[in-house]
């Protein structure tokens, strides 16, 4: 058998391989997507966790700057 004869047997199962992986991948993608009401929680989420962060940081700024002050202060008006 020639190459193009067996390249014209082998493109058909090719296809149905892809459609089957593609249809594999699509309904994975749809059974792990969240319902929106989901996503919005964990969108308001990450800014929650982000705020305890920037408190953190805010917390040890201030025990730092209290810990180690020199020089003189200044007034600004």
């Amino acid at each position: 058998m020639s190459e193009a004869a067996q390249g014209s047997t082998e493109t058909p199962h090719i296809d149905r391989i892809c459609d089957f992986v593609r249809h594999g991948l699509e309904t994975l993608s749809s059974a792990v997507t969240p319902p929106e009401s989901a996503r919005l929680h964990f969108r308001e989420s990450r800014v929650e966790f982000l705020r305890g962060v920037r408190a953190l940081i805010d917390h040890r700024i201030d025990r730092l700057s209290r810990k180690n002050q020199t020089g003189t202060r200044v007034t600004v008006e």
